[in-house]
């Protein structure tokens, strides 16, 4: 008989089953306790059935490979406590690495989905595409209605000299610079370069990135793949980014470089121990400039 969480202290090694949006169950495995804080990891379990403790695919961690994932681990660090929705299911005793990249926010029943995920993604693909582009573009024109304008920003000599220490996909000599330059700096930063982002997002600099290009609102266009190459496009340099601002046609086709969307938490988190909460003026989400998209 399977019992409710509410029993059990969340502690390394637990098991829990999660509800998945068909109907069926999967699995998540504690790796990490820290204060509030929790690393978990999801395994390849998926099944109508509740997993019992001795399914060895409790001991795995979930491989992803759907859209831009490439074989990532499934794993996040979540806050508070776990939803109730959990099943208990035991306790394996096992040694793993219990660092895990992928901070998701409070815990709650969505997390451990990416079994679910991934099953579409190997057996139903093109639905799960279609569902997941519409539900992207649908969240981005809810946003619309949203007041787009930068706060306080960096300013643009020292914003560049920062992004001139980004070396490909390399940001840690950017993100050393912006710790030492105080919480007040790095809140700049993340407002410049989330304006900069955003002064980017228009329909002309997506049609103009190669194969990876917006066509129209019925073929498939990967808003992510389209916001890491406006990444890529700022760590080119200023001469650069105004060059593509004012010309679209020098979009990158191949360049991007995700990690850029986390320099300014990372430099927070090394300057003060803490989680980077902090909200934009500007949306650098694809979609969020509404002009750039009329």
């Amino acid at each position: 008989m399977f019992k409710s969480n509410k029993n059990f202290p969340i502690s390394v090694g637990n098991v829990y089953a999660v509800k998945l949006p068909d109907g069926r169950y999967g699995a998540i495995r504690i790796i990490d306790r820290q204060n509030r804080s929790t690393t978990l990891v999801t395994t390849p379990y998926i099944s109508d059935r509740l997993p019992t403790i001795d399914d060895e695919k409790l001991k795995q961690t979930l491989v992803q490979n759907r859209f831009f994932f490439d074989g990532q681990k499934a794993g996040s660090i979540v806050d508070c406590k776990p939803p109730k929705e959990l099943i208990f299911i035991g306790h394996i005793q096992m040694k793993e690495e219990r660092r895990f990249p992928g901070y998701s926010g409070v815990w709650d029943k969505e997390t451990g989905i990416e079994a679910y995920y991934e099953w579409r993604w190997k057996h139903d693909r093109e639905n799960f595409e279609k569902e997941m582009q519409e539900d992207k573009e649908r969240m981005a024109r809810e946003s619309l209605a949203e007041v787009q304008a930068p706060k306080k920003m960096m300013s643009e000599e020292m914003f560049w000299f920062i992004i001139s220490l980004v070396d490909g996909e390399d940001t840690e000599e950017a993100i050393q610079k912006l710790a030492g330059l105080g919480v007040r700096n790095i809140k700049q930063f993340e407002e410049t370069l989330s304006y900069k982002l955003f002064q980017l997002d228009t329909e002309e600099h997506a049609r103009n990135i190669g194969v990876y290009s917006y066509k129209d609102e019925n073929e498939h266009f990967s808003v992510d793949l389209f916001l890491y190459f406006r990444c890529a496009v700022i760590t080119k340099g200023r001469d650069f980014y105004e060059s593509v601002l004012q010309n679209p046609i020098h979009m990158p086709e191949n360049d991007t470089c995700e990690p850029l969307l986390d320099l300014a938490s990372e430099a927070y988190e090394l300057r003060t121990g803490k989680d980077f909460e902090y909200e934009t003026g500007c949306d650098y989400e694809t979609f969020s400039n509404r002009k750039g998209w009329e």
